[in-house]
């Protein structure tokens, strides 16, 4: 598929989204987007963890695989089709926009209008943390706290190889492979640097800070920006 048409994808997607938020500003109070909190993460950097911990402390609902299957329910199609475009980029988006499954054409763009429709009505729900997915780019960013955890390559690498038990070259490996297809999916459909710090309001360096401490940090950073909305 020539270029100049996957770049007219992710132009129309991008108007849908801007599209969205013009219609949002036109309902009631009552379906405005609540309070959330969006954790992106470098791979190995520990902040699905934070996540998890920050929405036990404040009793939030927890996202992060849930919305894999939420919008696979909506697009009716099976389910590693979903996960196979989920916060990656793949190079052949041809085969993105022609494959067939269960009868239904699953494309980028329909996976990411899915995408933000589900986050759209978690943030109308509120109390929620939300795992990547790029949620921080499709919510209210003045009703989201917006973190990131990060931490030195090495350091990662080190992570991942003790958690899934595999030796230093293969963790390295899965850790570049993933790190690039994350910034790949972002550049892609948001246009945008996923680790550029203006697109965040607290950002976390795991190799310095302890868990805790992160995740004491998350909670006073999103009572101070959002506790009195």
């Amino acid at each position: 598929m020539p270029r100049s048409v996957e770049q007219l994808v992710n132009q129309n997607f991008l108007r849908w989204v801007e599209e969205q938020k013009v219609t949002s500003k036109r309902r009631s109070a009552d379906s405005e987007q609540k309070p959330m909190i969006v954790m992106s993460r470098e791979f190995g950097g520990r902040g699905a963890e934070i996540g998890k911990k920050v929405s036990a402390k404040l009793s939030f609902q927890y996202h992060s695989q849930d919305l894999v299957h939420e919008i696979a329910r909506q697009s009716r199609v099976r389910r590693q089709l979903v996960e196979s475009l989920d916060e990656r980029a793949r190079d052949n988006i041809e085969q993105w926009v022609t494959e067939l499954m269960d009868g239904d054409t699953f494309a980028p763009n329909d996976y990411l209008k899915n995408l933000s429709k589900v986050v759209g009505a978690l943030g109308r729900h509120g109390k929620g943390v939300i795992v990547g997915r790029g949620a921080h780019f499709l919510l209210d960013p003045d009703r989201t706290l917006r973190v990131r955890a990060y931490a030195p390559l090495d350091e990662r690498i080190a992570y991942i190889a003790r958690r899934r038990d595999l030796s230093d070259g293969e963790a390295r490996a899965l850790v570049l492979k993933i790190d690039a297809e994350r910034v790949a999916f972002y550049r892609q459909h948001f246009n945008a640097d996923v680790a550029d710090p203006l697109h965040y309001d607290l950002m976390l360096n795991t190799s310095t800070l302890s868990i805790p401490a992160c995740v004491d940090m998350v909670v006073r950073a999103f009572r101070a920006k959002l506790g009195g909305k």
